[in-house]
This record gives structure tokens, sequence and C-alpha cells, in this order.
């Protein structure tokens, strides 16, 4: 008896699916900061930002809760969370673990159109009008950051440093916004530059040295943005001004 070829029920699927893509849009959102920390996300309200039905957005949502990027609350509702000191320098610890070892890789592995590739991202950063939508200058500093890690080679790494990204990224505006944009460019300005120099040179210690310098400068504004606001904070459950 001659046997027929075994058929399997499970085949290949497209990765880009509509959820996956709402995904993908709602945490580019929330790294370039386009939601407050404490500001709370509808369903409905994003669906028709995103031209979506309801069903994707409320996949997407579920997703990023789990992945403890947004906050479910007792009403079901979810909102972007307002991170705690504490939180926010635990984030940035391990930003400056991961994001420090590839500033090092980088500056031992990036060729010459990787390096052109920072280069430019720096010149962007750099030419930033200010003032300038926050978020503009915060898009570019993300820009500079990867055109570095992206030159280490390590992609299993760099997908561990986006979540940090998504997580700090709402309260990390709440600061510019605060401290003022001039002031956190110029701030950054040293430490960017200061990398890219290293990078160039092939100087590994000194790129990583540089790169975890401009994230320790930031959570310790954090905390202490967090100590000026403490009242407001102890207080109030809401989207930050």
């Amino acid at each position: 008896m001659e046997l027929k070829p075994q058929t399997h029920s499970l085949q290949p699927v497209a990765r880009d699916t509509l959820q996956e893509r709402v995904y993908l849009r709602i945490r580019q959102a929330l790294i370039h900061s386009e939601f407050k920390p404490g500001q709370v996300l509808t369903i409905r309200e994003l669906a028709q930002r995103l031209g979506t039905s309801i069903m994707p957005v409320r996949e997407a949502l579920q997703k990023l809760t789990v992945e403890r990027v947004l906050e479910l609350l007792p009403t079901r509702s979810v909102r972007v969370p307002v991170l705690s000191a504490e939180e926010f320098a635990e984030i940035c610890e391990a930003r400056m673990l991961l994001e420090g070892h590839m500033a090092r890789l980088a500056a031992e592995r990036a060729d010459a159109a990787e390096l052109e590739r920072i280069e430019e991202a720096s010149r962007a950063f750099l030419t930033a009008k200010v003032p300038s939508a926050p978020t503009v200058i915060q898009q570019r500093n993300r820009e500079f950051h990867f055109a570095i890690y992206e030159a280490a080679h390590q992609p299993t790494m760099l997908e561990l440093i986006e979540p940090l990204w998504v997580r700090c990224g709402p309260c990390t505006v709440a600061l510019f916004v605060d401290l003022g944009v001039e002031k956190i460019k110029r701030g950054a300005t040293t430490h960017h530059q200061e990398a890219l120099e290293a990078i160039r040179a092939r100087r590994p210690a000194a790129a990583e040295e540089a790169i975890v310098a401009d994230i320790r400068a930031t959570s310790e504004r954090y905390q202490k943005y967090r100590r000026e606001h403490a009242e407001f904070f102890a207080s109030a459950r809401h989207p930050l001004a």
C-alpha cells in the first residue's frame, strides 16, 4: 500500500501582521515620547488614531503590559508608567552595562560605512534646532546611540537594549521639558563627541566610558528631578505637564 505524504497543519506565517505593526508603532511612539508619563491610553482612541479595528490594538497593549512597558490599571485601562527614581536608576544601570559594552565593540568593529552613519547621526543631533520639540531631540539622541550599537554587530544584545529605551522614553522627555532642551543637549553633546572620537580612534575603553557617562548623567538628572518634584509625585497620579 502506497503511503500518502504526511501533511502538516503548521505552515509558515507572515510576521508582519496588523497586530505586529500596531505593536511596533505604539512602541515607537513610547520611545519617541509621544505619550506622557501617567497618560491613560484607551483602546478606542488608539484604534482611531492608527486607523485600525479595536482587536489589534487590544492585543498590542496586552503584550506591552506583559513586557512592563505599560501599566495595567484596576479599571482594565492601561497607563504609561511614571517611573520612580529607583526604577529609572535600575533601567539606567542595565543600560550602562549593555550599551557601554556595545560602544566598546563598535570601537573595535565599526567599518567605514558604519562610522559615517555614526558621524551623520552626531551631526543631526548637533544641528537640531533649539528650541525644538523635545521629542525631536530625543529621537536624534536615540539615532546616535543606536548607530553606535548597530556597529557592534550583536543583534541579540541590541534586542535587549530596545525595551529599556521604550520603558524610560516618556519619563526622559518629561525631564527634557523640565530642564530645558538646550541644557540637556549641551550636556549630551560632550559625551557624544567623546564617544565618536573614541570610536574613530579605535579606543574601546574610552568609547565605553563616554556612553556610560552619558547614561549616568541622565539617571542623575532624573533623581534630582524626582526629588525636586517629590510633593507632586506623592500626591498626584496624573500625566506630567
